[in-house]
Parts: C-alpha cells; sequence; structure tokens
C-alpha cells in the first residue's frame, strides 16, 4: 500500500465518525457517497478522487444542520484532501 493510499484509508476511517446519530442522515449519505463512490474507488484518477470528495465535504460543511463539533472535523479533512491533491497534481 502506497503512503497515499494509506492516508486515503485513514481519511475514510475519519470519515466514517460522521455515521452518528446526531449527525443528520442526508449528511451521512452524502459522506458515505463521498467515501464509496468517489475516495476509495479506484476506477476513477486520483486527482478526481480527492477533488470530488473535498467538494462533496464542502457542502457538508456547509450545511446548516451540521452539528458544531463535527465541523472542525469537516476542515481538517478537506486540509488533508487539498494537501493530498497539490501532492497527486505535482507529481
Amino acid at each position: 500500500m502506497t503512503d497515499i493510499q494509506a492516508q486515503i484509508q485513514q481519511i475514510a476511517t475519519v470519515l466514517g465518525q460522521l455515521e452518528d446519530s446526531q449527525v443528520p442522515r442526508n449528511i451521512r449519505n452524502t459522506v458515505k457517497e463521498a467515501v464509496d463512490k468517489w475516495l476509495l474507488n479506484e476506477d476513477k484518477d486520483m486527482d478526481v478522487r480527492l477533488g470530488m470528495t473535498a467538494s462533496m465535504l464542502d457542502e457538508v460543511f456547509n450545511d446548516a444542520n451540521l452539528p458544531i463539533h463535527y465541523g472542525p472535523l469537516c476542515l481538517q479533512i478537506q486540509t488533508a484532501l487539498e494537501t493530498l491533491l497539490n501532492g497527486v497534481r505535482k507529481s
């Protein structure tokens, strides 16, 4: 497993924290879709996977129904995704 793949797996694990009953169903569904359809989908190009996941998390972060204590988590994950995306684009 490469370093990028390990980081992606770690991000997916952290996103699993949003599978909490305190998080509205529409947000949980969006996060699950971001992870399953984009982040972990090895059929897509890496930059598309990272970019689409970051975009969907931006929607989650801007959702007024997101519990306040999950906001910083979303921002940290978005930052990690953007760092990975920049690394992929440079290589």
